[in-house]
């Protein structure tokens, strides 16, 4: 086992639909072959971890910590998943997953108290985000400003969605704010893993007041629906393609009535929208996680229910 305070940790954060599990993916194939035994935290909002499946099939260990973020009701989670991932399990590398709607400021400074840092030590906060379009009035970069302030790697993804216009607009901004982290341009979390990983000295950050939404930030709501049943795929199909302004993500997994296989949700505002064939080694519960603001969450979920039938 390596020494405890030597165990690096890094820090996965970005907004929801980003591609933080696909670069979790990417990150845990390397740490695979190159030997290492990595212990994985898992933060979701909701009440179950969909994306701990997939990260299983390559991590030495999966911690989830579900039913709120690691930066305010999950965060005593932190600590927990750490003492059993360095003490019990005897990984050599900690990753932590933030959920998307997570302070990364709260979580940094959850990651280096006393006790987790009698663990591990914060190797480094990688951000992942995507070039979308900012609401009228509000100026490019702004939804991101605290994470890039924060991050030591800024990983500006899905760069093949984008036009290049877009992508220059984008990076002037993030460029501006971004602090002393590198900046990567990427489709598919495509990084290589040997350069980003490379150390790099971390500077203290002053703390700032979260400059978007004033110095308190209200969490979207976080819906947990279990799926008691299959579901009637025509009739999911016409709920799916109509998602409510307001709803931000989509997730989770589900089965078609008539239909043997395990499908994967996937949604993410305003381009991420798929419906596919998935296998895991232990089956999560059948579930979807909705996530988003001021929409109209009754109706939204008594559509939804329409959907199933009777198992």
């Amino acid at each position: 086992m390596t020494e405890a305070a030597s165990v690096p940790l890094y820090v996965l954060a970005g907004p929801l639909g980003a591609g933080m599990t696909t670069l979790l993916m990417r990150l845990l194939a390397f740490w695979r072959d190159a030997g290492k035994r990595v212990g994985v935290l898992m933060n979701e909002a909701g009440a179950i971890s969909l994306d701990s499946a997939h990260a299983g099939a390559l991590a030495a260990a999966v911690r989830n910590i579900t039913g709120g973020c690691v930066c305010c009701d999950a965060r005593d989670g932190i600590g927990e998943g750490l003492a059993e991932l360095v003490g019990q399990q005897q990984v050599d590398v900690v990753v932590l997953e933030c959920s998307g709607i997570a302070d990364i400021e709260e979580v940094i400074e959850a990651v280096t108290d006393p006790v987790c840092l009698a663990l591990v030590r914060l190797e480094k906060v990688i951000a992942v985000i995507e070039p979308t379009v900012p609401p009228a009035g509000r100026p490019i970069g702004s939804r991101y400003r605290t994470l890039v302030q924060y991050a030591d790697e800024v990983i500006v993804n899905k760069q093949d969605l984008y036009s290049s216009a877009e992508q220059k607009r984008f990076r002037t901004a993030i460029v501006r704010d971004r602090g002393h982290a590198r900046l990567w341009q990427v489709s598919q979390a495509a990084v290589d893993p040997v350069p980003l990983l490379q150390p790099r000295e971390r500077r203290a950050k002053q703390r700032v007041g979260n400059v978007a939404f004033g110095s308190t930030r209200a969490h979207p709501m976080v819906t947990t629906i279990p799926l008691t049943g299959p579901l009637h795929r025509g009739r999911f199909t016409e709920w799916f393609d109509h998602l409510p302004v307001g709803l931000d993500r989509v997730k989770g997994v589900c089965r078609f009535s008539g239909e043997q296989q395990l499908y994967e949700i996937q949604y993410a505002s305003p381009v991420t929208r798929w419906i596919g064939v998935v296998q895991f080694r232990q089956e999560p519960d059948p579930a979807l996680v909705l996530i988003g603001q001021n929409y109209n969450q009754t109706q939204c979920h008594r559509m939804l229910q329409t959907c199933l039938l009777s198992a």
